[in-house]
């Protein structure tokens, strides 16, 4: 198993693969070059996929090659251009231009696809669930927006929940250890049946059969639990929750969507999770407001339209079918 860079250097790693590929496409990359790039991607195997990633990001550009891009070059008049200066003026264009559009590509992509998502092995859009069957007969069973990493090797099965939410049934395996990873904070498993919710800051746990050991990013703090019961674990360690019934644990898996006293400013997080679009709760005044009630994934307009009717003085304005607006 190899160790995963971090978001900072996976980010820097993209940065220099397309400093690189701006060099390769300026028309001037000579062996040594080459060799210098070859050394530059064999030094780790994170070398190597920013690398790919950088050429994936190139060939998406393929529209705006050859386009004159304002600003791209400096302002020069025809009385100050240097004729004999100019190839080499074109070739550095070139290379800038190159490894410009291939880094602002990056950040773009960045900002709406995580870099951490680029190593997921399995992920969902939004709205979207998706089940799988791994290699060990385990099944692992996708919620909205979420992704998972796998690391199998020979002595231990280990997943880490890179986003969202997911809910696992273990195949029992005692010589090889199924953990579940979020930041460091693991959960430990052989042949059980839990949902991990990885949040901001903290993660959530509900066991629904059997027994996992939960762990703390500090390796402070480990607990047991055993079946019904829930947790969350942060960075003050490990807090149960109140038991639960194991078949309301996970109600997305069968469609359902469920409110037990939430305040309305968390609802509205909820059915963002798995609306198209948006639903803005302009009303701060009412974010506290419990409510409670139960509803279909697939028809999560009636739950918005429901939270008129628990809340009454809250106003329901429908900017696009996209776009919604409380207030």
């Amino acid at each position: 198993m190899t160790n995963q860079p971090t978001t900072a250097a996976t980010e820097r790693l993209l940065d220099e693969a397309c400093g690189w590929v701006g060099k390769m496409h300026s028309g001037q990359f000579g062996p040594d070059a080459q060799q210098q790039l070859a050394a530059w991607r064999a030094t780790d195997a994170s070398h190597e996929q920013a690398w790919q990633k950088a050429l994936a990001l190139w060939q998406g550009m393929e529209q705006l090659r050859g386009r004159r891009i304002p600003g791209a070059e400096p302002l020069l008049t025809e009385r100050n251009r240097k004729p004999a200066a100019r190839g080499r003026h074109d070739f550095k264009r070139r290379a800038y231009l190159a490894a410009a559009c291939c880094a602002a590509l990056a950040v773009s992509l960045a900002a709406y696809y995580p870099p951490r998502l680029w190593q997921a092995d399995y992920l969902t859009e939004k709205g979207e669930q998706r089940r799988i069957s791994l290699a060990d007969g385990s099944r692992l069973t996708l919620n909205s927006g979420s992704a998972v990493e796998l690391h199998f090797d020979g002595t231990v099965r280990r997943i880490e929940l890179l986003q969202g939410e997911a809910f696992f049934q273990v195949a029992k395996d005692a010589d090889h250890p199924f953990i579940v990873s979020t930041d460091g904070r693991e959960i430990r498993a052989v042949g059980t049946a839990f949902d991990v919710h990885r949040l901001a800051g903290r993660t959530a746990v509900e066991l629904v059969e059997g027994i996992v050991e939960l762990q703390d990013a500090a390796h402070k703090h480990r607990l047991r639990l055993q079946a019904g019961q829930t947790a969350t674990i942060d960075a003050g360690g490990i807090a149960i929750q109140p038991p639960r019934h194991a078949e309301n644990m996970a109600l997305w898996r069968d469609g359902l969507l469920q409110f037990d006293g939430l305040p309305l400013g968390a609802a509205v997080e909820q059915i963002n999770r798995y609306r198209p679009g948006k639903v803005i709760l302009l009303n701060q005044a009412l974010a506290e407001t419990r409510i409670s009630g139960l509803f279909r994934l697939d028809a999560l307009d009636q739950a918005v339209a429901s939270l008129q009717t628990a809340v009454p003085q809250l106003q329901i304005v429908h900017i696009t079918p996209y776009l919604l607006v409380l207030r």
